[in-house]
């Protein structure tokens, strides 16, 4: 299985290189690097996805244990832990810094994949660089668990931080794709729930329309990895509800009395236009929100080019925002 998904990958970056050889880079500004990763990304989607069938791709991820980087070994700690009765990995900073926030971080993944493994460098990287401790939640996926599981899980997990004494003003949300959809539907559970909210959430290109729905995917379909066999809605997720269901698809959601949201989007994404709506409702609801749009980049660039500039400018508005918004 290993073999078809790294021969895949190699097809894929031939010919793209072959491409942009005659034509040059499909972005201008993308280097060698960026065009290829995202081919290679889009590649891997698609080979471990056949069918529609993700058990394949799940259960390469299963095996994921991959160690920091170098330059954070030595910065952050990942300890395996349990909140709320939600396993997880627990990212906190070496060396007995005062943490300014605690991070409910939950993972991208399209609802069907994904896990606190392969999300393991990009956060140690966000808590490091926004002087924080962040927990990330190994919630359950579909098919097998389709909605509300996920969010369920979500919300046991934050009244498991308040259970443990963590206050609310600080504790952020954060999550990349499906994860920041599931981290808005969060917040409109705990406001319509009268839970105590957070502090903030942040997002980075947050799934919020799991009807697909919006132009951008056709329209940046070759500047992203997505894959556009996943243009019809995310009915795996979705089972029997209703897809325009807020908790769902946050972008048909009510956003009044919601604490403050700082929203990345890449101008080149697929789900481009999910960031958009989102921040459209949250405004006409008076929400304190902002839309960050790095015009050349791809779906949670983030955490597919850690050392590209793009990437330095979205942790560093992370760690003020959060500074911004939690409690001394």
């Amino acid at each position: 299985m290993i073999f078809r998904f790294l021969a895949a990958v190699l097809i894929a970056i031939a010919g793209r290189a072959v491409r942009r050889v005659v034509r040059g880079p499909i972005v201008p500004t993308w280097t060698w690097s960026v065009e290829m990763r995202v081919v290679a990304f889009r590649a891997l989607i698609m080979a471990s996805a056949e069918n529609g069938d993700r058990t394949k791709r799940r259960s390469m991820e299963a095996k994921l244990d991959p160690s920091l980087p170098r330059n954070l070994k030595g910065l952050v700690a990942v300890r395996q832990g349990t909140v709320g009765s939600i396993q997880g990995e627990w990212h906190e900073r070496r060396g007995g810094f005062t943490d300014r926030a605690t991070i409910l971080y939950l993972h991208g993944g399209a609802y069907v994949s994904g896990n606190p493994a392969t999300h393991r460098r990009f956060v140690a990287r966000l808590v490091w660089e926004t002087h924080t401790r962040a927990f990330v939640a190994d919630y359950r996926i579909a098919p097998a668990h389709p909605f509300p599981a996920a969010l369920d899980d979500a919300l046991a997990c934050y009244r498991g931080l308040l259970d443990a004494g963590v206050e609310p003003s600080t504790i952020l949300l954060a999550g990349d794709s499906a994860g920041g959809g599931l981290a808005t539907a969060l917040l409109l559970r705990l406001r319509d729930e009268d839970q105590p909210l957070p502090a903030g959430t942040i997002l980075f290109s947050p799934y919020t329309d799991l009807e697909h729905s919006g132009a951008s995917l056709f329209r940046n379909w070759e500047t992203d990895y997505l894959p556009l066999s996943d243009a019809g809605p995310n009915t795996f997720y979705i089972g029997d509800a209703d897809p325009r269901h807020p908790y769902i698809s946050p972008i048909y959601g009510e956003f009044q009395d919601i604490t403050p949201m700082l929203v990345f989007a890449g101008g080149k994404e697929m789900i481009l236009d999910d960031s958009l709506r989102l921040v459209e409702a949250a405004e006409r609801d008076g929400v304190e929100i902002e839309l960050i749009i790095e015009p050349d980049m791809f779906h949670v660039w983030p955490a597919v080019v850690p050392n590209h500039p793009a990437t330095a400018r979205t942790l560093a508005r992370s760690a003020d925002f959060i500074m911004s918004h939690t409690a001394d």
